[in-house]
Order: structure tokens, then C-alpha cells, then sequence
């Protein structure tokens, strides 16, 4: 059990990483985005109006391809985050199965202990009865020896008046 503990934990801290990493892509992509945008209107607009000039072209086709990295990197962190969630999402479903097992382990233990509370209660029951039985007993036999003893005084002394 402590094995899995720690697996987990490890599992835990491995997501949580995974989970910041995408945050610092997705804040670096977010903060990056607008300027590049001004920057491709600017530089599309200057483009468009004075298509000769090396320079807006440069300028267009670097902010131009900025936007399509920024689109590739927002796309991988997606699908990223996706294969993330399928590999948690997995990773549940077999803890959820396992609980299930541990569940009706817990149900059948439980049944047997209420089983043995109960024997022993019964047993607890029995033993009592045979030490009432047993206390019965003894008296009766004191009161039998009691008896023999009266009964046996009484036929000496008879017998001896008659000798």
C-alpha cells in the first residue's frame, strides 16, 4: 500500500508540473500574440500599399511566420494537453476500478466480522448457561451428599435402637 502511496504522489507532482509547464506555453504564447498581431497589421498594411519595398516584405513575412509559430506551439500544447488528460483520465479509471475491488473486499471483511461479533456474543451466551447449568448441578449433588449423609445418620441410629 505504501508503495502506491508514494507512486501517486510522484503522479500527482508529475501532472502538477505538466500543468504549469502548459500554463507558462500558453501565458508566453498569450502575452507574445497581441504585439505580434499590431505588428503583422502594421506590417501587412505597409506591405499591401508598397509591395516593392524589401523591407515591409521582411517585416511582414517575419510577423507573418511568428503568428504561424505562436498557432503551431498553441496547437502542440493542445494536443499535449489532450494526451495529458487521456493518461489522467486512464490513470482514474484504474483507481476507480481498484476502490471498486477494495469496496467489496471492505463489504465481504465487514460481513465476516459482524459473523464473528456475533458468534462471540453467542458464545459469550452459551457460557453462561453452562455455568448455570453447572452451578445447578453442584448443589443438587451437595444436596444429595447432605441427604445420604442425614439419611445414613438416621438408619445408624435406628439400627441401633433395634440392637
Amino acid at each position: 500500500m505504501n508503495i502506491n502511496n508514494e507512486q501517486n504522489v510522484i503522479g500527482e507532482q508529475n501532472v502538477i508540473g505538466k500543468a504549469r509547464e502548459f500554463n507558462e506555453i500558453i501565458n508566453t504564447i498569450r502575452d507574445q500574440f497581441f504585439s505580434n498581431l499590431i505588428d503583422f497589421k502594421k506590417y501587412y498594411v505597409y506591405y499591401n500599399k508598397n509591395p516593392e519595398v524589401n523591407e515591409f516584405q521582411n517585416f511582414y513575412s517575419n510577423s507573418k511566420s511568428q503568428l504561424q509559430q505562436m498557432s503551431r506551439n498553441l496547437f502542440l500544447a493542445t494536443n499535449n494537453i489532450d494526451k495529458n488528460i487521456e493518461l489522467v483520465n486512464a490513470k482514474m479509471m484504474d483507481m476507480v476500478q481498484a476502490l471498486e475491488k477494495e469496496k467489496s473486499i471492505n463489504e465481504v471483511l465487514t460481513k465476516q466480522y459482524d459473523s464473528l461479533s456475533t458468534t462471540q456474543d453467542g458464545s459469550e451466551v452459551l457460557i453462561d448457561d453452562a455455568k448455570t447449568e453447572y452451578n445447578i448441578q453442584y448443589y443438587r449433588n451437595w444436596e444429595l451428599f447432605i441427604g445420604i449423609l442425614i439419611v445414613s445418620g438416621l438408619m445408624v441410629k435406628i439400627f441401633k435402637k433395634n440392637n
